[in-house]
């Protein structure tokens, strides 16, 4: 054998074995049967608050600026608070930051109000989840921004929450339930991808 000859077939059992594995990737693997790393439901693109035309207690704008530095859990609220909205605030938002252990304090709990809340929503988180920054819009503003995520059904974000990073940006998605073994797999969920997150990030 050849010098040059021989060159070749050591090029080639090099790269054999990539090729081979292209090929079964490509028409072996069905990419729809392989588990997702993330539990939620990831946004792309991302969304920016800004998009929201959120404002705090004050009536001044909340943007990214006010989100640095920290991730933030975002609900998203109605007038009032059955069910649903109650495992979700606690046990989704509240116990999934506690949850977190030393990295509790990279994340904010923040609730966004798309109207004016009524007595049995004020009294549930002055009494259940206290602590909670409360920021408004209005409901078709937010449901303009997000609409995107629920295409192509209509918009229908109360009630779900949201991941946002430390640059403003809504980036994960999830239900929140009536049920509570529903509620208890969903905030799992939430804690994972938000452990994964944060194990990933040199900020917030």
């Amino acid at each position: 054998m050849s010098p040059r000859t021989k060159n070749i077939a050591t090029l080639a059992a090099i790269i054999a074995p990539f090729i081979l594995f292209f090929l079964a990737g490509r028409f072996l693997i069905n990419p729809a049967e392989l588990s997702k790393v993330n539990k939620g439901q990831l946004l792309i693109p991302h969304i920016d608050m800004a998009a929201l035309h959120a404002t705090d207690s004050e009536q001044q704008p909340y943007d990214r600026d006010d989100m640095s530095n920290q991730w933030t859990l975002l609900y998203v609220a109605g007038e009032g608070c059955d069910t649903r909205c109650k495992n979700g605030l606690y046990y989704q938002v509240k116990q999934v930051r506690l949850a977190l252990g030393e990295d509790t304090q990279r994340v904010r709990r923040v609730i966004l109000h798309t109207a004016p809340a009524n007595t049995e929503l004020q009294t549930f988180l002055t009494d259940k989840v206290d602590g909670m920054v409360s920021i408004h819009a209005s409901a078709a503003d937010v449901k303009r921004a997000l609409a995107p995520v629920y295409a192509p059904e209509p918009s229908h974000p109360i009630g779900d929450i949201f991941l946002v990073s430390p640059d403003g940006q809504i980036f994960m998605r999830y239900p929140s339930h009536e049920n509570m073994d529903a509620t208890l797999e969903e905030a799992e969920n939430i804690r994972v991808d938000l452990k994964r997150t944060l194990k990933g990030s040199l900020i917030g």
